[in-house]
């Protein structure tokens, strides 16, 4: 007798999903928003209980200390390696399901991407380039989920759905996007995954997308009908059903900020003109997360979304009935069957074996070497001085030489399996040929007085008349003046015991100080310096010079900023004279002696040797990180100096190792002529250090490439509104993500990088042939370029072959990517001599616009130039043409716009996201001057322009001239119509206009041009 259908392994998934959602009463179905209990289906069939139980999988399996440490995805990215990046994947889902055999879910991959250089969790996206992020994220889910058709390996959601790439404020704050950015550049890798069947899952963002949510916006239907084919399993961040709950309401970023945070339950009631209790704020939040398609009603806090969301359900809330309730039991199914809960042996994944210990597999130790080798990339090296000469006395300087640091989201692998650059040179070098010094500075403080040393217990106490060795502390400078301080007698960290609770109980920011014995004080007790999973970071802490003269610092605050409400601890002396941290201003506390100065004692070193190789760069935990986007770009000053200090004593042997989780501006190290050789390396992984010291000794040659721009500095960014926050991001707008018109990235900027996207040298030099590409094809089917490379050096090498396309033809004319990323390949172990043929596939369809007359991707016919190394070629591609635009019927200004300057998006009306009918967001005026453009726009016999408008009820706009201008041809091209726009109570609250048009004729651009900053459109119409 034949199993029934749903529990035959030979069945579609999707016949075997509906066949058990029809055993399923709707009490049941309702059980399953948070995961599915043990269930007795109507036919007897007891469902197996399954959890979203996770690892974060960022690059390695979770938070374990048995596991494989893979290099930082910023790393990874540089490899341009897609079948490292599937096996990395497999790596760590194997790890996951041997370890833990009831996790079978991962975080990841981390799809966003990387347009802002100071996004505080940069290193966990690939990179800036659409196309190169999605193929990485393909290759990494395809490695997580496995290639077997039906069941998967782990169940990859991937993070985070939608335009996350900033820290600032990001449960509340809105990424401002137009429509051509948002499908050209950052919907891309997170669609094409998703199109490709690799991944199955996604987590939502904190932030909102042009004032909508979201963990509640029309996007995700977007995703789960046109992507993924009607089946995909949506889940919140962490607390961000709690957000929904208390924010988002009202919009919030550099420039409109409201006086309160607004539920956005609340605020959706008040557009219908009724106030709601507490209690109706969780039917409405969990009734919006059911009706936008979340899956997973379950965000870490204790709030009852579920059952909110039933409730909501019986009431019929928005439209909602059983099929928006089976929607998210389907993909809750879909995740059971394909997990293979009921399948036992019939799923191969099932057979994996138990094992507490899954990384000591000889081929995930091998693949975490060679993933730390291949991301390595060499970025200045005249007169080939690296790879190091055979025998060299190699003095290994810097803070970073004998550090293997961990990010948030590493695995917990312990120091004894990661190996630090100074242990690896030394066991590569030999012991005798290498020296040591950190060229960190060693200090000593006064107090009142006294020398500051360490007590019994680890106190710091200023009771010392002279200065030794057990006064002393060395320094680590991480930038923006963030320090770490260690013991030298002890050779413990400084830190501050915020968190301990013997005097009751403590959170980060109550404890206002006390005298020495019973609040916060500064502890030396730390055996190693704090990294991985750390949230709060107590070893880190503001330090500064107060006053030049006397030589008085002061150290405040810690975890990143001057702690709130009642502002930032500060230093004070206590009668004990014990150092307590207690809130409030400033005092004269400390003074600093120099014991040694870190950069001069290294050069010292350097002098010595053959060779100095100064290692410099970030901890991934200090600056930036989650919740923290970084202030800016600038290495720490200490470290600088040490680079100079080194190369000016061994000029022409300075070897630089930069190693950090984001691109820094390194333009004088670049620039100066004593330092030989620049090698760049992301947080490596366990192998990091192994890797770096072969690459310097030449076993094997660096060749990835850059996956972001290296920046000179920050002008080229967009610059924020008036409500930014001081210390902080306070120079640069963190929520820009219109690309295109903001010039972000490569593809867009006009800024001179120190080094741009794809740079990367090698220890040899390779040759270009000429492209061989077809002369013309369709838009339809992918081709192949072919190109033949000649390694003309005299070392093996990987070369990672780049094709750029730009689009001659456009109707957008420059308004399009100077150049894009059109296809990639790593070749490997290009031989001197040889000759190997590299046939890099590219596809018509990445190369598309967003049509903005059809709503739909249009790869345009016309010519592209194709360009890899020095080659370049022409074809001609047979796609699709963009009409003429017709306003005749009223339209979105945001769905119509093709062009655009000084603009930011807002939801036009939450009743309106509500229905689903398109036209979510309005356009909006940051500064006078700001436009936005309509493309070919037809305006032969049109009398009357029609907008409805409104503006904004803050203080920071001056509205005295609130008009807007309708031009044609350009910004500043003929004036036909100027627009009066009425003062209104706020953003949302929309008013018609009318003004005649005077000389509108033929098919031209057509221009909206703001004088006023705070105006807002929401609609268009020509009137004829």
């Amino acid at each position: 007798m034949s199993a029934p259908v749903h529990l035959d392994p030979t069945r579609p998934v999707a016949e075997r999903v509906e066949a058990l959602l029809a055993l399923m009463t709707d009490e049941q179905k309702l059980a399953c928003l948070n995961g599915v209990p043990e269930t007795v289906l109507a036919d007897g069939t007891v469902l197996p209980e399954l959890k979203n139980n996770f690892n974060e999988v960022l690059h390695g399996s979770g938070h374990h200390a048995d596991a494989t440490l893979f290099p930082q995805a910023i790393g990874l990215g540089a490899t341009w390696n897609t079948e490292l990046m599937e096996r990395v994947g497999e790596v760590v889902s194997h790890e996951t399901r041997a370890r833990d055999t009831g996790v079978l879910a991962g975080f990841g991959p981390v799809a966003d991407l990387r347009s802002n250089p100071l996004a505080g969790r940069f290193e966990e996206g690939f990179g800036e380039d659409p196309l190169h992020a999605a193929a990485m994220t393909t290759a990494y889910a395809w490695g997580l989920r496995g290639r077997h058709p039906d069941y998967v390996r782990l169940f990859p959601q991937m993070k985070h759905f939608l335009g996350y790439n900033h820290e600032y404020h990001r449960h509340r704050t809105s990424a401002s996007m137009g429509v051509r950015a948002l499908h050209e550049y950052q919907a891309v890798p997170y669609r094409k995954p998703v199109e490709a069947g690799a991944v199955l899952g996604a987590m939502t963002s904190y932030n909102l997308v042009n004032g909508v949510p979201s963990i509640i916006s029309p996007i995700l239907e977007t995703l789960r009908a046109e992507w993924a084919g009607g089946r995909f399993f949506f889940l919140p961040d962490g607390w961000d059903g709690v957000n929904l709950h208390t924010t988002k309401g009202a919009a919030w970023d550099t420039w409109e900020r409201p006086k309160e945070d607004v539920p956005y339950p609340a605020a959706l009631a008040a557009e219908e003109g009724r106030e709601i209790d507490a209690e109706e704020l969780g039917v409405l939040a969990g009734g919006l997360m059911l009706h936008a398609g979340q899956t997973h009603f379950h965000d870490g806090s204790d709030l009852p979304f579920v059952a909110e969301a039933g409730e909501a359900v019986r009431r019929g809330l928005f439209g909602l009935t059983t099929e928006h309730l089976d929607r998210a039991v389907r993909d809750w199914l879909d995740f059971l069957v394909r997990a293979g809960r009921l399948d036992g042996e019939d799923c191969e994944y099932n057979l994996i074996a138990p094992d507490p210990h899954p990384q000591n597999r000889p081929e995930a130790i091998a693949l975490a070497l060679q993933a730390a080798r291949e991301q390595l990339v060499l970025l200045k090296n005249d007169r080939s001085a690296l790879p190091l000469p055979e025998g060299a006395r190699v003095a290994v300087l810097g803070p970073l030489a004998d550090l293997n640091l961990r990010d948030y989201y590493s695995p917990l692998v312990p120091l004894e399996r990661r190996t630090t650059p100074l242990q690896a040179l030394r066991e590569r070098l030999g012991a005798d040929r290498v020296t040591h010094h950190s060229g960190n500075d060693t200090i000593a403080w006064r107090a009142g007085g006294a020398y500051v040393n360490v007590a019994e217990g680890g106190a710091l106490v200023a009771h010392s008349e002279t200065l030794g060795d057990t006064e002393a502390f060395e320094v680590w400078d991480w930038a923006h003046e963030q320090h770490m301080f260690r013991h030298n007698a002890t050779g413990r960290f400084v830190m501050a015991n915020l968190l301990e609770r013997g005097d009751g109980p403590a959170t980060f920011a109550n404890q206002a100080g006390a005298s020495g014995a019973g609040g916060p004080v500064l502890l030396a007790q730390d055996e190693h310096m704090e990294d991985a999973n750390a949230w709060f970071t107590h070893q880190n802490l503001h330090y500064r010079p107060a006053d030049g003269s006397t030589g008085a610092v002061e150290l405040f605050g810690v975890n990143h900023v001057p702690s709130e409400p009642d502002g930032p601890f500060h230093v004070r002396l206590a009668e004990d004279r014990s150092l307590p941290l207690v809130k409030g201003p400033y005092e004269p506390v400390l003074t600093e002696t120099l014991v040694e100065h870190g950069p001069e004692a290294a050069a010292t070193v350097a002098a010595a040797a053959d060779w100095a190789v100064v290692l410099v760069g970030n901890h991934p935990l200090v600056n930036a990180r989650e919740c923290f986007d970084r202030p800016g770009l600038d290495l720490a000053p200490r470290q600088a100096e040490l680079v100079r200090e080194v190369a000016a004593a061994k000029p022409g042997r300075t070897v630089v190792v930069v190693v950090s989780a984001y691109p820094l501006a390194i333009g004088a190290i670049a620039d100066d002529p004593n330092v030989a050789a620049i090698l760049y390396t992301s947080h490596a992984g366990q192998a990091a250090g192994t890797a770096l010291a072969e690459a310097l000794a030449g076993d094997c040659s660096p060749a990835g490439r850059l996956t972001s721009t290296w920046l000179a500095d920050t002008a080229s960014l967009p610059k924020p509104g008036p409500n930014t926050e001081a210390y902080r991001v306070s120079e640069v707008d963190m929520l820009e993500y219109d690309v295109i018109a903001a010039g972000l990235t490569y593809r867009y900027s006009d800024a001179e990088p120190v080094y741009p996207f794809g740079h990367g040298l090698s220890y040899t030099t390779v040759e270009y042939g000429p492209l061989e590409v077809p002369a013309k094809v369709s838009a339809e089917e992918p081709f192949t370029v072919v190109v033949h490379l000649t390694n003309t050096g005299e070392r093996v090498s990987d070369e990672v072959a780049l094709v750029y396309a730009t689009s001659l033809d456009s109707a957008y004319g420059d308004r399009v990517a100077k150049r894009q990323l059109a296809g990639f390949t790593r070749v490997k172990n290009l031989r001197p001599g040889e000759t190997r043929r590299a046939l890099i596939t590219v596809d018509p369809q990445d190369l598309f616009v967003w049509d903005v007359v059809s709503g739909k991707r249009i790869v345009e016919t016309g010519r592209y130039t194709l360009r890899a190394g020095s080659s370049e070629a022409t074809i001609r591609i047979a796609g699709g043409t963009i009409a003429p635009l017709d306003l005749s019927e009223t339209a979105n200004v945001w769905e119509k716009a093709t062009i655009a300057q000084g603009l930011t998006y807002w939801e036009v009306s939450k009743l309106h996201t509500l229905k689903r009918e398109g036209g979510y967001h309005s356009t909006a005026s940051r500064r006078p001057g700001a436009f936005a453009g309509f493309t070919n726009a037809v305006l032969d016999g049109a009398k009357t322009i029609e907008l409805r408008t409104a503006t904004t009820a803050a203080d920071w706009a001056d509205l005295s001239d609130p008009v807007i201008e309708v031009r044609a041809g350009a910004p500043d091209g003929r004036l036909l119509a100027e627009v009066e726009v009425p003062k209104t109570a706020g953003p949302q609250a929309f008013t018609d206009v009318t003004a005649p048009l005077e000389g509108a004729e033929g098919t031209q651009d057509l221009y909206l041009r703001f004088r006023a900053g705070g105006l807002y459109v929401d609609s268009i119409r020509l009137g004829r």
